[in-house]
């Protein structure tokens, strides 16, 4: 019974570097990419949210911007816009989102620095100084 599926498979051993071939051939090459996706959204998307006025909705975006990183350059000024957000949470998950850049930009590190002093939340101003640790920065 099972030597009947063992059968076919040995007919056609050249088929999966075929399919594997076929597959990575429109990976990478040099081709342009679409714009990046983070929940089903482009990421123009989610920073227009960080001007929503529901705080649920900008923390949501601030989120979806933290899992996308370094991937799109305008995540850097999208999160640098939260961390000044009228809304603790909001702030605080910009904070999160913010700590896992690669790269983050002078001015990012510079307002999480400036947070970790003078924020009027203490969670917030502890969070940001750990933030300015894991980036590297003074504080």
């Amino acid at each position: 019974m099972m030597k009947g599926k063992i059968g076919i498979a040995a007919r056609r051993p050249a088929v999966m570097p075929l399919v594997l071939a076929a597959t990575l051939a429109g990976c990478g090459g040099g081709e342009p990419q679409g714009p990046v996706l983070a929940g089903g959204r482009e990421v123009s998307a989610w920073v227009k949210d960080l001007h929503d006025p529901n705080p649920r909705v900008r923390r949501q975006a601030v989120m979806k911007l933290g899992n996308v990183g370094d991937a799109d350059s305008s995540v850097a000024d999208g999160l640098l816009e939260a961390l000044g957000d009228s809304d603790v949470l909001v702030r605080r998950d910009a904070i999160l989102a913010a700590a896992k850049l690669e790269t983050p930009t002078p001015a990012l590190r510079e307002k999480l620095a400036a947070m970790s002093r003078t924020d009027r939340d203490p969670r917030a101003r502890e969070m940001a100084g750990k933030a300015v640790v894991r980036l590297g920065g003074g504080g």
